[in-house]
């Protein structure tokens, strides 16, 4: 595994879920008008109305999505998965070099490394 692969995968990890999950918790902490009936102001409100164990086991399972979401993406660009009914493949350059097949393993292993996994 290449440093800049690790620099990249940490980098990734740290702007997509770590800052991602703090604002979605903001989001889902701020104060929202009555007249607001979208889908999406209703499960702030279904949050609001969550104890605290059940708000936090909401944040875990939004954090599992996002890492599980950011590793599948990981593996269809560094070739470990395909896309669905698809040839087509993709090249990622770090600073202008190949990270074939090494993305998503290296994200996995940074995630077990460092206990982070949800």
């Amino acid at each position: 595994m290449s440093e800049k692969t690790d620099q990249f995968v940490k980098a990734l990890y740290e702007t997509v879920v770590q800052e991602g999950l703090h604002t979605y918790k903001e989001m889902y902490e701020e104060e929202l008008s009555a007249s607001e009936v979208d889908l999406y102001s209703q499960a702030i409100h279904m949050y609001q109305q969550m104890n605290a164990e059940q708000q936090r086991l909401m944040m875990h399972m939004i954090e599992v999505v996002m890492v599980d979401t950011v590793s599948h993406v990981f593996g269809v660009l560094d070739g470990t998965s395909p896309l669905t009914d698809s040839e087509m493949e993709a090249t990622v350059l770090l600073d202008g070099t190949d990270t074939e097949m090494e993305l998503q393993d290296t994200f996995i292993g940074y995630l077990q490394d460092e206990d982070l996994y949800p």
